[in-house]
């Protein structure tokens, strides 16, 4: 263990340290070991112990077994007693996971009080491997599965699991060598928990196979860690190519083109980091389903198309453009406005289009349209499309389709519904705004002429 901990330099000198204490065979182990460590590295040690009220006076002698040993030996203590009942129905969790919320949370509150460096934990490697056979069967996907990391940030400073390169019947012995007494916690013992189950049938028979079971599945966790880890750095740099917004509940977009230059396995994690960064990395409901689903829409010859995640959230492919966003434009997209001369129409999506008249005007710019006020009927009318608009386009004989200029200038379909065009009052499209020109105009430069400008 020694050479375990010096190799992942879990321990510094003047450390302090929480260690997690249930009274069980691993954590007692776990307060023993490091109360031998104590003298050696100068460590300030605090047992922290969680009643979690669900085995009654059984579980509360725990807490009051691990004080009284931590006050034998001189270490500080800290307990609590939580009602996991009350908190699961509060949150609509299970039994174990609101344990483990409250549990942690407990932990947290005991490192910022004593500003503690390290809480420590009495995980071996036989939890390692049950935490990964229970990965294994949970996800295809390799980000899942890579067992309990060995060190982590938390609180004011890290988790540590010294115990991860020795088997549970190793903590065992060293307790009866040290006639230490564990207490037992019999829902251990029970299978309705898929941890337990695996426990029970699973294990036995794996190290039946290969009695060195643990130490090729830490050898592995820290190798898929280490793998992973350089994966996630060159990641970042296809990220370069992403605009994000606004963080947990914001958006992304890149370009499909450019994200495609990069090798597969990057796209796979970049698209990961970018689920990450817009769920706030709280997602549980992301499967390779999804990720099949977006590599599709990326190979997909439509030009337009869109996906629904989880939590409302939709992947849009319009062209080269790809956008990831909680947003939604349902239900406002449509709106229908006068504009008169000397005034301005303010739309939904904050721009402007103005309207001026005068003796000569330029028409510089697709932001700008003029035309000759004797051929158009005012007030003129600022709205979205409707179907079966079409307009004469300058210099065109016959009219086309609104819908057909959308997708021969490739607008995303998202943009459509709520694209400005203004007509006269007479219903001629004179303007798809920023886009394209209709008719509207003589070769005489005299009289009245109109000035519709565009500002987004």
């Amino acid at each position: 263990m020694n050479a375990f901990i010096k190799k992942h330099n879990l321990i510094q000198t003047h450390d302090t340290v929480v260690l997690a204490v249930s009274g069980g065979p691993d954590s007692l182990a776990l307060l023993h070991y490091f109360h031998h460590l104590k003298r050696h590295d100068n460590l300030r040690l605090i047992v922290a112990s969680v009643d979690h009220g669900l085995r009654g006076d059984e579980s509360k002698q725990d807490l009051e077994y691990v004080e009284s040993l931590a006050n034998q030996w001189n270490i500080e203590f800290k307990g609590t007693s939580v009602d996991v009942s009350s908190y699961k129905k509060a949150n609509g969790l299970g039994t174990q996971e609101a344990a483990r919320e409250l549990r942690y949370q407990f932990f947290a509150g005991v490192m910022e009080e004593v500003n503690a460096d390290k809480l420590a934990f009495g995980h071996h490697g036989d939890d390692q491997a049950e935490t990964m056979l229970m990965q294994f069967t949970r996800s295809v996907m390799p980000e899942s599965i890579h067992g309990m990391p060995v060190k982590r940030p938390f609180a004011t400073g890290s988790i540590i699991r010294p115990f991860l390169c020795v088997e549970k019947q190793d903590l065992i012995d060293y307790c009866s060598i040290h006639k230490l007494q564990p207490r037992f916690d019999p829902s251990n013992e029970q299978t309705d928990y898929t941890r337990n189950s695996v426990r029970k049938h699973i294990m036995p028979f794996m190290k039946s196979m290969n009695p060195k079971l643990h130490e090729h599945m830490q050898h592995m966790s820290e190798r898929v860690t280490e793998d992973r880890t350089f994966i996630e750095n060159e990641a970042k740099r296809v990220l370069d190519q992403v605009v994000l917004s606004d963080g947990k509940g914001g958006s992304a977009q890149f370009l499909k083109s450019s994200f495609q230059k990069y090798p597969l396995a990057l796209q796979r994690k970049s698209f990961h980091l970018i689920l990450n960064y817009l769920y706030g990395n709280q997602i549980e409901e992301i499967s390779y389903l999804h990720e099949e689903m977006f590599f599709h829409l990326l190979q997909e010859q439509k030009p337009n198309a869109s996906l629904d995640f989880p939590q409302g959230l939709k992947v849009i492919r319009a062209y080269d453009d790809i956008t990831f966003t909680f947003s939604s434009t349902k239900g406002n997209s449509a709106f229908s406005k006068t504009l008169y001369i000397g005034q301005q129409v303010s739309l939904p999506d904050g721009s402007i289009i103005s309207l001026e008249a005068g003796e000569c005007f330029s028409e510089q710019g697709k932001h700008v349209y003029v035309c000759d006020s004797n051929h158009v009927t005012l007030p003129l009318t600022v709205r979205t499309r409707k179907p079966g608009d079409r307009m004469i386009l300058r210099g065109m004989n016959g009219s086309k389709k609104v819908k057909d200029i959308f997708i021969d200038e490739k607008i995303p379909a998202q943009l459509r519904d709520t694209w400005p065009l203004v007509t006269d009052q007479e219903g001629r499209i004179l303007w798809l705004a920023g886009l394209k020109k209709g008719e509207g105009c003589t070769g005489d430069p005299s009289g009245t002429w109109l000035r519709l400008q565009y500002k987004k």
